[in-house]
């Protein structure tokens, strides 16, 4: 009998070693994939900020092989700097803090801010669009609508309506929806940023 009972609990012992193991597997895929799915949204959206804005990291001039810290503007000798080697690692770095913070959150906070920020972004340029054929259009002098930051303040307040607003089960079913939806987005608004180049 005494046999019985210590057999039992070494099994017992063993199926509660197997399932720990188990959910710290799965804890940890979680984390990874959290972690993957914020990256890679915030990834889009900070090198759509980060080339609007002209942000680099680091600037490369090919021509003479250096390479400087931000935004630098060589002599005409120098040849063309590049930049977009800048904004990818400083994207890369930034989206990465982000999707580090995203495992300290619940994962519904976490779809519901996804959200605010999402929405944000597609707003934003919306209303930028908005504010420059309101400019062209106007009978009176409407430059002031042409601010970045003046169109950001109904893409704020819609962004917030909007994250409020959607359930939380949407929310869920959306959330890696936008990892697909944001990188075209972003390719839209550089193509448009861009097409002064292809026009010429």
């Amino acid at each position: 009998m005494t046999q019985a009972l210590d057999m039992d609990a070494r099994v017992s012992h063993l199926g509660n070693a197997r399932t720990d193991a188990s959910a710290a597997r799965t804890t940890a895929t979680t984390k990874l994939g959290t972690f993957a799915i914020t990256f890679g949204i915030a990834f889009v959206i900070l090198y759509t900020l980060f080339e609007r804005w002209n942000w680099p990291l680091f600037t490369y001039h090919p021509a003479v092989g250096r390479l400087d810290f931000w935004v630098n503007q060589a002599p005409p000798e120098d040849g063309p700097p590049m930049f977009w080697y800048g904004w990818v690692a400083l994207s890369a770095i930034c989206a990465t803090v982000v999707g580090v913070l995203a495992n300290l959150f619940s994962v519904a906070w976490l779809q519901r801010v996804t959200v605010f920020c999402c929405v944000l972004a597609a707003l934003w340029p919306i209303f930028f669009a908005l504010a420059g054929v309101i400019d062209e259009r106007a009978s009176f002098n409407a430059e002031f609508l042409r601010s970045v930051w003046v169109d950001g303040i109904p893409a704020l307040v819609g962004a917030l309506a909007v994250s409020y607003l959607v359930s939380s089960r949407w929310a869920e079913r959306a959330w890696t929806s936008w990892l697909l939806i944001m990188p075209i987005g972003g390719l839209a608004i550089l193509g448009y940023s861009l097409t002064t180049y292809f026009t010429r």
